[in-house]
């Protein structure tokens, strides 16, 4: 048997569901729809669907956290 070895490297989707992007940052459904209303995060709607960019993600993540504050010496 020939193992597809294009599976096992394959690249993580750009595009992904509300539950797997509410994975991605820990939070419920929910407050992922409402981080949408209130423009905080960008989505892609494909018809009905709704779906988040994978650098979406990744840039509301940098947009959220906060420097290290080196302690005075």
């Amino acid at each position: 048997m020939i193992e597809n070895s294009a599976h096992s490297t394959q690249e993580p989707p750009v595009l992904v569901d509300s539950k797997e992007a509410a994975r991605l940052l820990g939070c419920c459904e929910r407050t992922l729809w409402k981080m949408r209303e209130e423009g905080k995060i960008r989505c892609v709607k494909l018809g009905a669907a709704v779906r988040y960019a994978r650098k979406e993600i990744d840039r509301f993540i940098d947009s959220q956290s906060t420097p290290l504050n080196p302690s005075p010496a």
